[in-house]
């Protein structure tokens, strides 16, 4: 059972992003600590992006971005705070359109960090600190990647020796990561692929995406490839080359467990929240599968509901949605301004026509001389009366062509509406929907009221895959 209710509210959005795993958002907390204050939890949104490199990925790539994005265009945000411009974006496009798009929609930047340049109405200025932003953070990054296939701070199975800067073989590491590098050889499914990694997931104390890597890493062989078949002598290598190409016969399936768990991971773009305790709902998945759920038992029975129910019932309550916009409404209050305006415009028109009749009396009458008539104050007077009633029948020409052309461009948002529920439904629930609220055997979904909603019922049951 669907239940739509309303809410609409404008955020104070607390941006904050890491790029690594390895670093903390404990610094940019701590720095927005003073203005969350200012504020009531139900104003505050907070979008943390943890271990997502700006430099790495586009907008298409980061989902809390592409989340605050949606909310601008929607008019959700009143205004931003992050520690710096860097936090936002690196790259110089990205980052203009994102200042554009917040000046378009009234959204403030504010950063938080001591001595950072705020942000200007200056399109220029902003241009100019982007720019500095984007080659700094291209410099950074690509000194550091360098540096990083190379001479590495932390590597999984090695001990660096600050002295010599060699890498030698953990002795606490060094027989399971032999033994996962056989296993990897040996794999013949996904599902014996998860084995493989939650196994040595805890056998190493690492993480799964962390075990990936070190599946395709030429490091572990002693080589960096990046350009050509670099052999790095600085390393004790645990795997030879022969072993390492071998091992990278299996690539395509680790490539599409990789795969599957970012589609999945994709899924998670809901603010999906239990019924019973109101608190966000955890997200699992099992790649295998390709299955992802979202799941709650904070001390109460367990509420549950997988993504595909979940996205099926979000389309089909966006369909809803749709079929009961009223454009009949819509196009009627578009004639019924036409014809206010067009009213209007004819008391001007007559106003003027007498005003007209006037004045032309007086240049008949009052007029001896008729060699400067184009200096009469008269006819001065009666030229402004033409152009301003020139401009009424304009006025009124235009406001017939724009009511022509509502009538298209209404079914045409309609249609356009319908296939973006298919293609981005993500784009739609940001500007009609809220939170999701889930219970054992029913969904809640907070609806953005406008006028030209009508005539759609506050409760849907779900049949097969369609909400009656």
């Amino acid at each position: 059972m669907v239940q739509v209710m309303q809410s609409k509210i404008k955020y104070k959005v607390f941006f904050r992003r890491v790029s690594t795993i390895t670093q903390d958002l404990a610094m940019q907390e701590s720095a927005d600590a003073l203005y969350r204050e200012k504020y009531i939890n139900k104003e505050i949104l907070i979008l943390n992006e943890d271990g997502v490199s700006a430099n790495k990925l586009n907008i298409e790539q980061r989902p809390q971005m592409k989340k605050l994005i949606n909310l601008i265009i929607n008019n959700q945000v009143d205004i931003i705070y992050a520690f710096d411009r860097t936090r936002l974006f690196r790259d110089f496009y990205e980052s203009n359109y994102f200042v554009s798009l917040c000046k378009k929609h009234n959204v403030d930047i504010f950063f938080t960090s001591s001595g950072h340049q705020q942000a200007t109405d200056s399109t220029l200025l902003e241009g100019v600190m982007n720019i500095v932003s984007d080659v700094e953070g291209k410099n950074i990054a690509r000194r550091t990647e360098e540096a990083r296939k190379r001479y590495p701070p932390r590597k999984l199975g090695y001990i660096k020796q600050k002295e010599t800067k060699q890498y030698i073989k953990d002795p606490s590491k060094k027989d399971a990561l032999l033994q996962f590098f056989s296993a990897i050889k040996g794999i013949t499914s996904l599902e014996h692929l998860e084995a493989t990694l939650n196994e040595y997931k805890r056998i190493l104390k690492t993480t799964t995406k962390q075990l990936l890597k070190i599946a395709k890493d030429p490091f572990y062989a002693g080589f960096d490839l990046t350009n050509g078949k670099n052999k790095l002598s600085h390393i004790e290598p645990y795997l030879t080359y022969e072993d390492f190409k071998e091992l990278q016969a299996h690539n395509n399936l680790l490539l599409s467990y990789q795969d599957i768990e970012r589609s999945l991971n994709n899924q998670d773009i809901y603010d999906v929240c239990c019924g019973i305790c109101r608190k966000p709902m955890k997200f699992h998945m099992d790649i295998p599968a390709k299955k992802a759920w979202y799941s709650c038992s904070r001390k109460h029975s367990k509420t549950l509901i997988g993504t595909e129910d979940l996205i099926l019932i979000i389309k089909e309550s966006l369909e809803k949605i749709i079929e009961h916009l009223d454009t009949e409404l819509l196009l009627k209050d578009s004639r019924h301004f036409f014809h206010l305006i067009h009213k209007n415009a004819n008391v001007e028109l007559r106003s003027l026509e007498l005003k007209k009749h006037n004045v032309m009396e007086k240049v008949i009458l009052e007029t001896d001389d008729f060699t400067h008539w184009r200096q009469n104050p008269h006819y001065i007077e009666l030229t402004k009366l033409e152009k301003t009633q020139m401009d009424f029948l304009n006025q009124i020409e235009e406001k017939q062509a724009l009511l022509i052309e509502n009538e298209t461009l209404v079914r045409m948002v309609k249609d356009y509406l319908h296939k973006c529920r298919k293609s981005n439904p993500y784009f739609l629930v940001s500007m009609l929907l809220g939170k999701l609220y889930v219970y054992p055997n029913e969904v809640n979904l907070m609806v953005s009221k406008f006028d030209y909603l009508s005539d759609l019922q506050t409760q849907y049951v779900l049949k097969g895959e369609k909400l009656l």
